[in-house]
């Protein structure tokens, strides 16, 4: 009996009763959201109109997933897609930030802390050294596409303008800054072909 008290009071705590409502209107203004798709506490969400997510996405807590057509109530030039597949699962403290275009196929995996970020603060010209990094024009250098299974170790960041193939490994503390092939385990900073499973 105490312990279904426990899961009860659990269940029907007033924050994670609060949280529940809060990802179910956040996930009405989404562009696209499929069944059974669930955030984990304490998220945030930016620009939902221009994210899609499928089938079975969960998130776990504290995660950040933002788009910026606006950034500081100012146009960027850019109109960013965000598209996560089916079945994908992320880890805890989860950041995705959108400015070109991030695409991320059925089945991806992530542990937590994976950074995916197509953009940049500035352009690391003298002309922007005056202006603080947060304030400075945002800039991307291309796209993110994450093939089908993948899987991302933890604390992995994905850089811009990146294409990592189908049912590659990203080993933890990676950082992904060119392309890496299907079937690949990668691991280091930068991130480099270790072997390939096929």
């Amino acid at each position: 009996m105490s312990k279904l008290i426990r899961k009860l009071n659990i269940i029907f705590h007033p924050y994670i009763m609060f949280e529940k409502i809060h990802w179910f209107f956040a996930s009405k203004s989404l562009k696209a959201c499929g069944k059974k798709t669930m955030m984990g506490y304490t998220f945030f969400v930016n620009e939902p109109d221009n994210i899609s997510f499928g089938n079975n996405v969960v998130f776990g807590h504290n995660c950040i997933v933002a788009c910026y057509e606006k950034n500081f109530d100012k146009y960027t030039g850019y109109k960013p897609v965000l598209t996560i597949g089916n079945s994908v699962n992320f880890g805890n403290y989860c950041h995705i930030s959108c400015l070109n275009k991030i695409t991320i196929e059925d089945g991806v995996l992530t542990g937590d802390n994976v950074s995916i970020i197509d953009n940049f603060h500035g352009n690391q010209t003298a002309e922007e050294n005056d202006i603080r990094p947060a304030c400075r024009k945002l800039y991307s250098k291309g796209p993110i596409h994450i093939g089908k299974n993948v899987w991302l170790g933890k604390n992995v960041c994905v850089m811009p303008n990146v294409n990592i193939g189908d049912y590659a490994v990203i080993g933890a503390n990676s950082v992904v800054t060119h392309d890496i092939p299907a079937y690949a385990v990668a691991a280091g900073c930068p991130a480099r072909v270790i072997r390939l499973m096929k």
